[in-house]
């Protein structure tokens, strides 16, 4: 799950504008020189601004981060097989970007990367996509105030951080951009009652889940990109939501139950619906989650440890569990083909669910988003 605090509350959504279009060379050029200062800089990809040093392993990064490197924001590639993560390229500085809302990153189903800076004042977001061919980072046009991607499989949507608009009884509403990436043209807009908290996707369908209002009041709603339809989905009772992810467009909500911890340490226990999946964390507090196709991953941190426990997600049944010592706090997790990637401040822990072996190797700066 990905983070966007403001001075307002806090925005979520997994994993994983306006018309864009690439900058023509002369202009990508200026773009990536501003950012570096200088031309030397530009050609040897050795040093960045603020002497940030940066890496050169493109080809080996599976998936890429954001990271405060000497107080400037960069883009980390992670080599999971390696066990290595390195700054590749500085996000460009403005004067009018604003540093009170996190930037993300986020990727397509398409497999392009997208960064989003926010600005000062109102104005639209800044954004940048990720050219791993040229190793720089190309500029778009047309970015909205305060959007979060989340990727579908034929369309995007961009979620409101705050509640926009208000509805014809006065109440709050969100409203939900639905884009095509290939022109990033509008195709819809929708309006969501509340201010959403939580948001998830997957980019194997174009079904988006949000969720709005906080612990045992959070209300969670399905929407459909493609015909716009929203569907709002039942909470279990007693449950206090804390995280939401919508693998193949299924909502799966995460929380604590009204019972408080139970003995015999971490118990994971999930209920699955028609309508939705249940997953209680009990004996910890629930920091991340994901998903794939099988099976339901909770990060959940347990005194000084973080037990990392997989179930499956159709029956509930317990599959994997490692324990990461020494991890007090995960800020998101991901699948790769070399084991489950644990992003935490400054670290990042391989771990195979399969034999609990883990691996820690450290980020160039602070975690921003992943």
């Amino acid at each position: 799950m990905r983070f966007l605090t403001t001075q307002h509350q806090t925005y979520k959504h997994q994993t994983y504008k306006h018309h864009t279009r690439l900058t023509r060379p002369a202009a990508r050029a200026a773009l990536l020189l501003a950012a570096l200062g200088t031309t030397a800089a530009l050609t040897t990809a050795c040093s960045g601004p603020g002497g940030v040093d940066l890496g050169k392993d493109w080809k080996g990064s599976s998936t890429f981060a954001l990271a405060k490197v000497d107080g400037l924001v960069t883009i980390v590639g992670i080599n999971p097989d390696k066990s290595r993560a390195e700054s590749l390229a500085v996000v460009p500085q403005q004067a009018d970007d604003d540093d009170s809302v996190t930037p993300h990153i986020v990727q397509l189903a398409d497999g392009r990367w997208m960064v989003t800076v926010p600005r000062k004042g109102g104005k639209p977001d800044r954004r940048y996509e990720i050219n791993r061919k040229d190793h720089v980072l190309d500029g778009r046009t047309g970015g909205e105030r305060l959007r979060l991607i989340l990727p579908g499989k034929t369309l995007v949507a961009e979620v409101a951080g705050l509640s926009d608009a208000k509805s014809a009884s006065g109440s709050a509403e969100s409203s939900v951009l639905v884009r095509n990436p290939a022109d990033w043209t509008t195709k819809r807009e929708l309006k969501v009652p509340g201010t959403i908290g939580l948001a998830a996707s997957d980019p194997a369908s174009d079904t988006i889940c949000l969720g709005s209002g906080s612990g045992s009041g959070t209300k969670v709603s399905v929407a459909n990109l493609t015909d716009g339809k929203i569907t709002s989905v039942a909470v279990p009772s007693g449950l206090a939501v804390t995280d939401l992810v919508c693998p193949s467009g299924h909502p799966v909500v995460v929380g604590s139950p009204a019972s408080g911890k139970s003995g015999g340490g971490v118990k994971v226990t999930l209920t699955r619906r028609a309508a939705e999946t249940a997953v209680s964390v009990d004996g910890g507090r629930a920091d991340a989650v994901a998903a794939t196709d099988s099976s339901v991953v909770v990060a959940v941190a347990t005194g000084n440890d973080t037990e990392l426990v997989e179930v499956d997600a159709t029956t509930g049944k317990e599959l994997h569990r490692a324990r990461v010592k020494g991890l007090t706090g995960v800020a998101n997790l991901t699948h790769t083909s070399a084991g489950w990637l644990v992003y935490a401040d400054k670290t990042v822990t391989r771990v195979d669910l399969a034999t609990g072996k883990t691996k820690r190797f450290d980020l160039p700066g602070t975690l921003l988003d992943s």
